[in-house]
């Protein structure tokens, strides 16, 4: 059984087949497999959003979905699910991953910006995500209203949309300056090592976030290869989110400050916000 990838856009449901001119753009073209490399020890947010599945109910949409991290134990609970991305190559690593849960429609994937989320296939939806500083990645403050317009619009009437982004410390914001840093090393079963350097830029004016990111990854035989990425992101003030949020229609929001549902506070290292369509009536 495969998953079908299919095209955003209204109307349309058609397999990604033809070449985007997007996709020579696409910072993650190269990083799939490594990016699972980085993030397979962290399940941190996970158990989150299979309590509000439970509670606000399915379909789910997850924006930026990548490849499958947060989708895959959401399907295994049995819940429908639907991701979209821009990445072709991380959702046909996605692809892969869920292939296993995608019996009966349970599970779409769609090519396409998060910005399309209106027009994914299968909604409307209970829970939209916008996971691990998904929202980030609409690098102007046009782009990520227009990202909160379309969740709303994806939701059903008694929908809510859950935001985890990086609680923009001033003293974290500063260490930003440019300098290469080493943030991790793994070595796979082959023999093979990978190592992860960054350096960031903080540009406050536009509140972007600019990284580079190379992963040298070094052979048993000790040749090496090196992949390099680069991308903006553009953090929000929890103020700035809900201003957007209102502006985009919800009526309803609480902001938190971990996964545990703490109270946010200034120290606070992440900053989530659960976003009702409607209040809270019950489901």
């Amino acid at each position: 059984m495969r998953l079908d990838i299919v095209m955003a856009g209204a109307g349309s449901e058609r397999e990604a087949t033809a070449a985007d001119p997007a996709d020579a753009d696409d910072p993650y073209a190269e990083l799939p497999e490594l990016y699972d490399l980085e993030h397979a020890g962290f399940s941190d947010d996970v158990e989150l959003y299979l309590r509000l599945a439970e509670v606000v109910g399915d379909p789910i949409l997850e924006l930026g979905c990548g490849t499958g991290r947060v989708l895959e134990p959401l399907a295994e609970a049995g819940h429908r699910v639907t991701g979209i991305d821009r990445s072709r190559p991380m959702l046909a690593r996605a692809e892969g991953r869920l292939e296993p849960h995608g019996g009966m429609g349970r599970v779409r994937l769609v090519h396409g910006p998060m910005g399309d989320a209106a027009d994914a296939p299968g909604g409307p939806f209970g829970l939209v995500l916008l996971s691990l500083n998904g929202l980030m990645h609409g690098s102007t403050q046009v782009e990520q209203r227009a990202v909160l317009d379309a969740a709303r619009r994806a939701l059903d009437p008694r929908g809510m949309l859950l935001i985890d982004v990086v609680n923009p410390d001033p003293a974290h914001l500063s260490t930003f300056d440019g300098r290469v840093l080493h943030e991790g090393s793994w070595t796979l079963e082959d023999g093979t090592r990978v190592d992860r350097f960054a350096a960031r830029t903080h540009a406050p004016a536009g509140q972007r976030i600019d990284t580079v990111l190379w992963f040298d990854v070094v052979s048993a035989d000790g040749s090496l290869r090196r992949v390099r990425t680069a991308f903006p992101m553009r953090y929000v003030t929890p103020s700035e989110l809900e201003l957007m949020l209102e502006l985009a229609g919800f009526v309803e929001w609480k902001l938190y400050g971990s996964y545990e549902l703490d109270p946010f506070e200034d120290g606070s290292e992440r900053l989530i916000v659960a976003a009702e369509v409607t209040g809270s009536t019950p489901r």
